[in-house]
């Protein structure tokens, strides 16, 4: 019988919800998340028993014992981060990690801010580049040039989608709370 499992990381910015409620069902039959990396979630097999999970965004540089004391204190005990992505295991019944709008809202911001600025700062890059390669003669410089927009036109589509996605889940979460 193997004792792992393994779940595609298809972006927390996408997937979230659906990750969330993945990881609540595969606690009923005994798999628990164990450790999460950026292409995957390593569940092992434990215990059978009903979890709630929970996911917070904190960029932690000095205090990570305060940080997961408070959630410990709350009922939800950490179970595994990757780099700001924190995730949180509870009984059910236990408090909701976010219980208002304003924190909930807040949990998306700095990521959603960090991308729109990739955003910006790669579309401006990709129309520099091309206005230059028009006025460029020298085949160094276009060569050089075409080499900075191929990369400005990698960064620009994920950082535009990732920024709508967390825009929208913004939204969502906007009216989730209102209906509270």
């Amino acid at each position: 019988m193997k004792n792992n499992k393994y779940l595609l990381n298809m972006g927390l910015a996408f997937d979230e919800d659906r990750v969330i409620k993945r990881l609540n069902k595969l606690s009923k039959e005994g798999w628990i998340l164990n450790r999460m990396t950026l292409f995957r979630y390593k569940l092992t097999k434990a215990e059978a028993k009903e979890l709630i999970y929970a996911m917070d965004y904190k960029d932690l540089k000095e205090s990570k014992d305060e940080y997961f004391q408070i959630f410990e204190s709350s009922g939800w005990k950490h179970m595994c981060s990757y780099g700001p992505f924190h995730f949180f295991s509870a009984l059910p019944g236990t408090v909701a990690i976010y219980t208002d709008k304003e924190n909930y809202l807040e949990k998306y911001k700095k990521t959603k801010d960090l991308y729109f600025k990739s955003l910006i700062i790669s579309a401006s890059l990709l129309i520099l580049t091309g206005l230059l390669e028009k006025l460029a003669d020298n085949t160094i410089i276009d060569r050089i040039l075409f080499c900075v927009g191929i990369i400005s036109a990698a960064i620009v589509m994920p950082s535009l989608m990732v920024t709508i996605a967390y825009l929208l889940r913004g939204k969502k979460g906007c009216r989730e709370n209102q209906n509270k």
